[in-house]
């Protein structure tokens, strides 16, 4: 099973071109995108436009999880989550995101302290599908 890290953005250690959608170093020399596979933002998404407009901003253009999660509160998106699995109405694109980082390492990078328990639900959201749902060898 792969390893889960939840950072803050404040640390990620990349910088994006939003126009080029090109990331750099610190030292300003470009990444290469392979590079940034198995990262990804977990960013609020909702009615506040202000707030959305600004984690949208800070995110450096990383997917955000968070919209893989439907609902508003971590309550809501735990509940949403465990009814689609209770009744086998799963995303088909989420369940192939869930079995590609089975076995490499996973970087999640929280906005604003807001979004922290989010994060936190994702990763044990990920560690609980990969026990449950082990690899089968044939």
């Amino acid at each position: 099973m792969s390893e889960i890290h939840i950072n803050p953005m404040s640390l990620f250690p990349y910088d994006v071109n939003r126009r080029e959608g090109t990331y750099f170093d610190r030292n300003g020399k470009r990444v290469k995108d392979e590079c940034l596979d198995y990262h990804y933002a977990v960013a609020y998404e909702g009615t506040d436009i202000r707030l959305a407009t600004w984690a949208c901003k800070q995110r450096k253009e990383l997917t955000n999880l968070a919209t893989y999660f439907e609902g508003a509160t971590v309550e809501e998106k735990r509940q949403i989550i465990w009814h689609k699995i209770e009744t086998q109405r799963v995303n088909r694109h989420f369940l192939r995101f869930c079995e590609r980082h089975r076995n490499e390492p996973l970087f999640l990078w929280y906005v604003s302290s807001y979004d922290l328990p989010t994060a936190q639900f994702i990763k044990r959201f990920l560690e609980w599908y990969w026990s449950q749902y082990p690899i089968i060898n044939h």
